[in-house]
């Protein structure tokens, strides 16, 4: 019987239901605090360890999720200032600050594209007109080298080279003044 009491008096003081009235106050107040005292406590103890378990796991579990959220963060921010790095090294003007506030990189970048394409699709006239330029001034180097290097050069194939040495005519032999005459009706220039 003191056992059933004690358990409806732990009942009513966790759930609040059936609290005892003015007179069996007084009762309850001698047993918890006389001979029940232990077996109260004990009880008291056991409901609210049950229900600080439950309590603890949840938080034991949001601290957990807390943690995975920020070690992901952590890689995540790591991995971008790689990225950038690597961007950087290809397009130099490339800025992330600038970037992000860009609505279509941020939603490139949401989708889940990585940021140097994502940057490349938003730059894309841009960098065409700047690999054209490039590759115009490339083609144009090349040109200029071209012709730098065929200036050095001996005569094309198909055209004589001028082997006149002596600077006056009137020493020239009868076949060399003939072998200059042909070249001069081939349309070469030959000065003394």
């Amino acid at each position: 019987m003191n056992e059933e009491k004690l358990q409806q008096t732990a009942e009513t003081v966790t759930t609040g239901e059936g609290a005892p009235v003015a007179g069996e106050q007084e009762d309850f107040e001698t047993l918890i605090k006389g001979r029940c005292k232990e077996e109260f406590d004990a009880r008291v103890k056991k409901i609210l360890d049950g229900r600080l378990k439950g309590l603890r796991r949840e938080n034991e579990r949001l601290r957990r999720a807390q943690q995975a959220q920020a070690e992901a963060a952590a890689a995540a921010f790591a991995a971008s200032q790689q990225q950038q790095q690597a961007i950087r090294q290809i397009y130099p003007a490339f800025d992330w600050q600038t970037e992000v506030k860009n609505p279509l990189f941020g939603r490139l970048i949401a989708a889940g594209i990585d940021a140097k394409s994502a940057y490349e699709v938003v730059h894309q006239r841009e960098i065409l007109r700047d690999a054209m330029s490039y590759s115009a001034r490339r083609a144009a180097q090349a040109a200029a080298a071209t012709v730098a290097a065929g200036r050095g050069r001996t005569a094309e194939v198909g055209r004589r080279a001028a082997a006149v040495t002596a600077n006056d005519p009137r020493t020239l032999s009868s076949r060399e003044l003939a072998e200059i005459r042909k070249r001069v009706l081939d349309g070469e220039k030959i000065r003394f």
